[in-house]
This record gives structure tokens, sequence and C-alpha cells, in this order.
């Protein structure tokens, strides 16, 4: 598998990227990443500890803030695959007939659009200028993160500009349907039916679900095996995952608890 996008060394457009092995220290680098700033910064923090190599090259936190932003949510998604944590049963309500209704998303088989040629720059040319721009990166986000909307759209407009100059609305608007074009994308929706009424509703899911569940439950996990063996933290995050659940079920066998 590869990347929408992908990172240009040298002339040449790599995508190839693989992960580290799933252990407990990555699941805590996963969990721990939410404590950043700001969710671009989580982003980064979780995929340069869980992301072994990208293009070529190891993964380090520049290369990751230089990747577009359609490959990032593209390798966050992946690393919930990675993680065992794919499929996901999410709830949402109908606005035709107002009823709570639970559905299933896959998430590593939600839409994928690749980057256009030329990535990851963009072209546009409009009656006053001609503008050359580059697809925004997780450095533009991090950058932009809490800034008011209005600024925070001109101040990512200004980072990408490589040359010319928009000085209007018309001329910013078709800039950024340039860039839209020749970014990658991830769905960021599925269309799922009521079960109630039947009506069909477009239901938005976050590119970002694996870094926003609740990190407690591996916290949970280790402290019940310290209280009861005594073990440290590293030690437990050192165990094979399928071996820290075993010692779990057996724990809860000795205490009458029947799974």
């Amino acid at each position: 598998m590869q990347l929408p996008g992908g990172i240009v060394r040298d002339g040449e457009r790599r995508r190839g990227f693989a992960f580290r092995p799933v252990d407990g220290a990555l699941e805590a680098a996963v969990a721990g990443a939410a404590v950043a700033p700001n969710q671009p910064a989580a982003v980064t923090a979780a995929l340069a500890a869980a992301l072994a190599e990208i293009g070529g090259a190891p993964a380090t936190a520049e290369a990751v803030r230089d990747l577009a932003v359609g490959d990032r949510q593209f390798l966050v998604r992946q690393l919930s695959a990675h993680l065992g944590r794919d499929r996901l049963w999410l709830t949402a309500t109908c606005p035709a007939c107002g009823q709570a209704f639970d559905f299933a998303v896959a998430q590593t088989e939600m839409p994928v659009k690749e980057a256009a040629a030329g990535f990851p720059y963009a072209e546009v040319e409009t009656p006053r200028t001609r503008l050359r721009l580059r697809v925004p990166t997780g450095a533009d986000q991090e950058a932009i993160a809490g800034l008011p909307d209005a600024q925070a759209m001109r101040t990512l407009f200004e980072r990408c500009l490589v040359s010319g100059d928009a000085a209007d609305e018309d001329e910013i608007a078709a800039a950024e349907a340039a860039i839209e074009a020749a970014a990658p994308e991830v769905a960021l929706g599925v269309l799922t039916a009521c079960p109630g009424c039947g009506t069909s509703n477009e239901v938005a899911v976050d590119p970002y679900l694996v870094l926003t569940s609740d990190a407690e439950e591996l916290f949970e996990e280790i402290h019940r095996l310290a209280s009861h063996y005594h073990w440290s933290e590293a030690e437990i995050l050192g165990l094979p995952i399928a071996r820290r659940r075993l010692y779990l079920r057996l724990m809860d066998r000795e205490r009458g608890v029947v799974q």
C-alpha cells in the first residue's frame, strides 16, 4: 500500500511507508499523543511514534509534518487498522425522524483520492495573475492551530503561496479550488440509512478517531497488571499484546468473571 500523495525527494515522488511493530510502547505513544497542545501536533506525535519510514527514509517528526494533510489523515486511518481498531461502531441521529442509531464503518475501506499530476504544487491562472501554490501540510496546520477562522484561512493561503499574488476573494477561491484538486484526500463521511425511517444520511467520520478514542483503557490495563503482579510500566508495555491480554483474562477468571 502507498500514500495517496507522498514525499518528493530528488525530483522523485516517493509513496512508500511502514509502521513499527505493534507493542505496548507503541500503544502508549499513540494514547499519549492526545496530550499534545493541538490536534495537528497530536497527529504528528502519533505518526512519528508509529511509523518506521516514509518514502524510503526514517519517519522523523519533521518528515511527518511535511506530509500533505490528506496523507496524514490516510496514515492515521491505516494506523487504526495496524492497532486492530479499523472497524468501529458509531452513533448518528437521523435529521428526518430524530432517531439515534448505530452503524459500523471500516475506516480503511473509505474512499481515497490520489494526488493529481504536479503534486505537491498547483497552478491557477486568473484574468489578472498566475498563481503557484503548494498543498498544505501538517506544519501548516500546526502553525494556524488556534487562530480565528478568517485569520487561519488567510495565513494558510500566504504560507502555501509560492509565486504570484491574489488580491480579491475570487482569486483566493480559485487558488483554493486548484489546491483541492491537486491534493490527496480521504473521505470524511459515509452514507448510511436510518433503520427507523429508511432515510439516507450522510454522516461525518473523523479521520483522527484513533487519537480521540478513550486512552484510559490501556492505562487501566497497566494499572491492573501492576497492582496484581507488581511489574513496572516498562515491563508491562514490553509484553506482547496477546500475552498482556492473556494475563488480564487469567486475572478475571481468578475473580470469577466469565468471558
